[in-house]
């Protein structure tokens, strides 16, 4: 895996929220978008991220063989790392309500193993095309689904950034699994809300696509989002994948 990984506070906001995570040993790339006032969703995305780690080196992954175990195993480290959050939102008034979205994947040979809860996404670049591979958990998503809006509508929608899954928060955690086929040079992409807000799905790819140094790649995709108003925290980690 050639990694490159970024996060940054963008244009309007006061603190970042934002977290991402490498465990390249492991094949894991993972990243956080925190929610909660008091810069407490710093502390959220930041403490998930590092809960998850805690779980990953406690519980190896490598002897998992299949898919069933390997989403077993998902399940268990969101659970770990939700329950984590709720008890440090208990030990501090001020940490009360905070929550935050969660990603990660894992590479294991051929196949590219993901797990989401929120709206922090997952692509893969395949044979030239870019592909979502997680759905985003939000109310507007939802009315998207139901065929009550459009997805044009649901970009300029007032409740667009209302997530209805989270880490920490009193509401649905369980987290979405999946499983994709890879093969050498295909790229990778864990993002938060704050670059695909900002970039469409043909810039992303052609970011992605255009250098083989994934530090580069990064570097260009967060700084573009940044032009193109950077009106959220940006965090970005993308790797390319190798024989």
């Amino acid at each position: 895996m050639k990694v490159g990984y970024l996060t940054d506070r963008g244009r309007r906001r006061p603190a970042n929220e934002d977290a991402v995570k490498v465990m390249l040993d492991k094949k894991i790339c993972m990243l956080a978008d925190g929610v909660g006032g008091n810069r407490s969703g710093e502390i959220a995305s930041q403490s998930a991220l590092d809960a998850l780690e805690k779980f990953i080196l406690h519980n190896p992954p490598e002897w998992l063989s299949d898919s069933d175990e390997i989403f077993r195993y998902f399940r268990a480290a969101i659970n770990y790392v939700n329950q984590f959050i709720i008890k440090l939102s208990e030990a501090k008034p001020q940490y009360a309500g905070m929550a935050t979205t969660l990603c990660f994947t894992y590479l294991k040979g051929d196949t590219l193993y993901v797990a989401n809860i929120g709206d922090s996404r997952v692509y893969l670049i395949h044979n030239g095309a870019i592909q979502q591979i997680t759905d985003d958990h939000t109310y507007v998503n939802d009315l998207v689904k139901m065929g009550a809006i459009t997805r044009e509508e649901a970009t300029t929608h007032a409740r667009k950034n209302v997530i209805t899954r989270a880490i920490g928060a009193n509401a649905n955690n369980e987290p979405d699994c999946f499983s994709v086929s890879v093969q050498a040079g295909d790229r990778v992409l864990l993002c938060s809300d704050g670059l695909y807000d900002e970039l469409d799905d043909r810039t992303i790819l052609a970011k992605m696509l255009r250098f083989d140094d994934m530090m580069i790649v990064a570097e260009d995709l967060v700084g573009m989002a940044n032009d193109n108003g950077g009106n959220d925290n940006i965090s970005v980690v993308c790797y390319c994948v190798e024989e």
